[in-house]
């Protein structure tokens, strides 16, 4: 495969990979059945009924944990026995692919470089896809830009922060220190004490 049709194959990949969480979250088509907290859900589809088989369809293109990622974004929620949605309209993401750009060419990795537009935005994503052998598919491992798009934000930062605090924190000094002064004081005011009776005998 030359330069140009491995570009080409890689634009048709990132552009499916970039639909089909917006393919999902719209695929209900009646109105919201069940409301949870305030919140209205409507039950997915047959196709998509199951988180396996939704995880069946983001792996075909990305890696486990930007699958797992995509998926919790989903906002799932099982009720009466069905998976739902939320009920509500979906945004428009930027998804076509404008241009690319080859940054890294291994035989098995590669760094894509893309500008991608739709939604009255346009921005610039870069993605590695990595792939276990000459006749593996290739799967995107990274993507940038996630903080920024709601299909790829990772957990609440806050979580992090109390845990990255909580390694952090130090270790609280032993007990065995603070009683081990004292023990060493009497120890030597005893030994005061005696030769003071030496020097008082004749």
């Amino acid at each position: 495969m030359n330069s140009l049709d491995e570009l080409r194959m890689f634009k048709q990949f990132i552009h499916a990979a970039e639909q089909v969480w917006t393919q999902i979250a719209t695929s209900p088509r009646g109105k919201p059945v069940y409301t949870v907290n305030g919140v209205d859900f409507t039950p997915l589809p047959e196709r998509y009924n199951s988180k396996r088989k939704i995880s069946r369809i983001f792996r075909r293109y990305w890696g486990r944990q930007l699958s797992e990622t995509l998926i919790r974004n989903l906002n799932l929620r099982l009720v009466k026995g069905k998976l739902c949605i939320p009920y509500g309209e979906i945004p428009v993401f930027p998804t076509n692919v404008q241009t690319l750009q080859l940054k890294l060419n291994q035989p098995n990795q590669k760094v894509v470089s893309a500008v991608l537009v739709g939604g009255n935005r346009k921005v610039r994503v870069e993605y590695r896809f990595v792939r276990v052998g000459a006749t593996a598919p290739y799967m995107i491992m990274k993507r940038s830009g996630k903080e920024y798009d709601r299909r790829y934000r990772p957990p609440a930062a806050t979580n992090t922060n109390a845990k990255a605090k909580a390694k952090a924190k130090p270790p609280a000094k032993p007990l065995v220190n603070s009683t081990a002064a004292p023990k060493s004081k009497s120890k030597s005011k005893s030994k005061s004490n005696g030769r003071q009776k030496l020097l008082k005998t004749p």
